[in-house]
């Protein structure tokens, strides 16, 4: 019986109709002969429940046992269920439990990589107390997490819903109010891992509702708030070459933590201007995991990043690199880098200096445009089509020019 607990006692009473069935080896056990009806016993039992609708509570005739009985059940003493054959006791009162007993929020694979596997503390910690709504702090670079909830009751069961996202990862609104985020709802499995996409960093927070229906109705609601702090890398590039020709100012920015551009060997400090020390680092920083971003087509860029010290390396084919060392991005403030950083092009060979050697490549394609195969991009500093004049003069003006480390 769902929700409920019996005590029980049974008496045989003493009979001529109760015999045992061997006189002689009394462990084969009793029989009962007679040829009327017999008081074999009594029994009673008393229901402890926080609820019971007698509604679903019955007797149930077993057409497969014999002899018949007489039995009559009292409820309050005044109501009482009677029937005279071999019984069951049925109970179909549904269940009214709709909590959880945990839910759990992570990130990795558990049982394939159990390095990568973590687990977020909720705030509150759980304990299934109204109002049942807890906070998630994610510090991570990740873009998604598992979120398992585990139900109380079997027969209950449980929905999701999350944001509902774009194919580019930003969040999906209706028209262009803020507020009306879209969800999406799901069937969740009680135990399972459920992926839910993270919203970008500088978006609103990841909320999430888990609904739980009991096996009667009732409903129980569960809201965890995911946050993800930020700070923000802003400033804007122009690259004058190509005024008149494209009008756009396009560049690349990898942003890196500035512990693993020191961890691979690169030492800012040691890194001197025009000479041989830049060899082999703009190589190095390619290869270096990084967040990469592109600037806008008027050269601006605005950078959503976790709080803590960055480097930032700002790329274009066929010009010299701007670096920025151990910035420290402070928690919803933003860090401002150049204004109007002027790009310089001519570093074809990307070894932090503009020389003899950028000119030797440049020449060896001259004259050709970007319907040859050995055209690129990094040769074409006006970005026209063509390699020609302007460029060569181009890389001139720029002779002897070096990478900035700021």
């Amino acid at each position: 019986m769902h929700g409920g607990s019996s005590a029980g006692s049974t008496q045989i009473q003493p009979s001529d109709h109760i015999k045992y069935r061997n006189e002689e080896q009394q462990s084969d056990g009793m029989k009962i002969v007679t040829g009327d009806s017999v008081l074999l016993g009594t029994m009673s039992f008393r229901l402890v429940a926080d609820k019971f609708d007698m509604n679903g509570f019955g007797l149930e005739p077993d057409p497969t046992s014999s002899p018949t009985t007489g039995i009559k059940i009292y409820q309050y003493i005044k109501n009482y269920y009677e029937a005279e054959s071999t019984f069951r006791f049925t109970d179909e009162t549904a269940s009214d439990d709709a909590n959880l007993t945990d839910i759990v929020v992570s990130s990795g694979e558990k049982n394939v990589e159990p390095e990568t596997y973590k687990e977020y503390d909720l705030d509150p910690e759980f304990d299934n107390q109204d109002p049942n709504e807890y906070t998630v702090t994610i510090k991570d670079y990740i873009d998604a997490v598992d979120v398992t909830a585990t139900k109380s009751e079997e027969h209950a069961t449980m929905k999701i819903k999350v944001p509902k996202h774009k194919d580019d990862g930003s969040l999906d609104y209706d028209g262009n109010d803020e507020d009306s985020i879209q969800y999406t709802e799901t069937d969740l499995t009680s135990g399972d891992p459920f992926k839910v996409s993270l919203n970008k960093l500088g978006e609103p927070d990841t909320i999430i509702t888990i609904t739980v229906t009991a096996e009667d109705g009732t409903e129980k609601t569960y809201k965890v708030t995911i946050k993800r702090p930020y700070g923000i890398i802003e400033g804007n590039i122009i690259t004058e070459t190509t005024i008149g020709t494209t009008d756009t100012y396009n560049a690349e920015i990898r942003v890196y933590k500035s512990d693993d551009v020191s961890a691979d060997g690169i030492n800012w400090n040691d890194i001197i201007s025009g000479t041989s020390t830049y060899e082999g680092v703009h190589d190095k920083l390619i290869q270096l995991e990084s967040m990469n971003y592109k600037t806008n087509d008027d050269g601006t860029y605005k950078i959503y990043v976790i709080p803590g010290t960055y480097d930032i390396l700002i790329d274009k084919p066929g010009y010299l690199d701007v670096i920025y060392k151990d910035r420290e991005v402070q928690l919803e403030e933003t860090e401002q880098l150049g204004e109007d950083d002027k790009l310089i092009a001519g570093d074809i060979n990307k070894d932090g200096t503009i020389q003899v050697a950028d000119l030797s490549m440049l020449m060896s394609i001259f004259a050709i445009n970007n319907t040859d195969p050995q055209y690129e991009i990094k040769y074409d500093f006006n970005e026209d089509t063509e390699i020609q004049v302007a460029d060569l003069s181009i890389l001139m003006s720029n002779f002897t020019k070096e990478v900035t480390v700021n």
